[in-house]
């Protein structure tokens, strides 16, 4: 907690990125503080620095971003909440330029992923960016007005940019989901309608993922996503992200993580989100 005794939140970008604009829904009136990277964000939660870290996990269009998988496999902070943005991203551009003179573009790469159907059918070439804010503010200080920045259109007042173009993601559905991590579960955890969590690796055996994902359907869960990640430094070993529906706080959930012990290397619960279908238009 700081000294005024608001929270501090931790977010990867500065002010105007996606992250920040996730952050300060979940956290309006709280310290949102700036990190340079997803792992800066995740480690100052755990060393305590912060109370929260808000990062995104996956986009709709461009995929998982596995940076933020791999922190919640080796990590160990809790996941307690999550928010969903939809994604409208933009062409800026330094004032009194133009779509024509562009040539450049800049952002993070998820955010090239979702435009390149636009930067393909003008020609751009790409530049890579920590995140589309960064971009904003790199374009704003070389002051070229052949090179743009694709990013929120809230960035475009933050650095003197101007909107050149609006919604070139090549999806109109395009959603990113970011979650929140905190070092302890929450002091009241939710039992009902909520989607819970659970990361393992299974043993070098035949049929033991079919066994792993057996014992979820044995325990009456529903399993909403089935996502795979290599293990960082061990060749040709994977670890296994599930989301399931309902709470893991009871005694069908501690039967499940039991049987799952009996087949896998590692099983680990980093926590829980509140299922809701509503999306936070941005």
């Amino acid at each position: 907690m700081s000294a005024n005794n608001k929270k501090r939140i931790a977010y990867c970008g500065i002010k105007g990125a996606w992250a920040y604009i996730a952050a300060d829904k979940l956290f309006h009136d709280e310290d949102l503080i700036s990190y340079p990277s997803f792992a800066k964000a995740y480690e100052a939660v755990e060393n305590q620095e912060c109370d929260f870290a808000v990062l995104p996990v996956e986009n709709s269009f461009a995929g998982d971003v596995n940076q933020v998988f791999d922190l919640m496999f080796h990590g160990h902070l809790k996941i307690s909440n999550k928010q969903e943005l939809r994604i409208s991203q933009n062409l800026l551009g330094i004032k009194g330029s133009s779509v024509s003179d562009i040539k450049t573009v800049v952002s993070h790469q998820q955010a090239i992923d979702q435009c390149m159907e636009y930067i393909q059918s003008h020609g751009f070439a790409i530049q890579t960016a920590s995140n589309t804010a960064v971009a904003a503010s790199m374009v704003a200080q070389n002051n070229d007005r052949t090179v743009a920045a694709i990013g929120s259109e809230e960035s475009a007042p933050l650095y003197n940019l101007d909107v050149l173009e609006k919604s070139i993601n090549s999806n109109d559905q395009n959603t990113t989901r970011f979650l929140v991590f905190s070092k302890n579960e929450p002091e009241h955890a939710v039992t009902e309608n909520v989607i819970s969590i659970v990361m393992f690796t299974v043993k070098n055996i035949p049929g033991s993922l079919a066994s792993a994902v057996q014992a979820f359907a044995d325990a009456g869960y529903n399993m909403r996503s089935l996502k795979s990640h290599p293990v960082k430094n061990v060749p040709w070993q994977y670890y296994f992200y599930v989301e399931v529906e309902g709470s893991l706080k009871n005694d069908r959930g501690t039967s499940l993580l039991e049987k799952l012990s009996q087949t896998c290397i590692y099983v680990a619960s980093p926590g829980y989100y509140v299922d809701s279908q509503e999306k936070a238009n941005v």
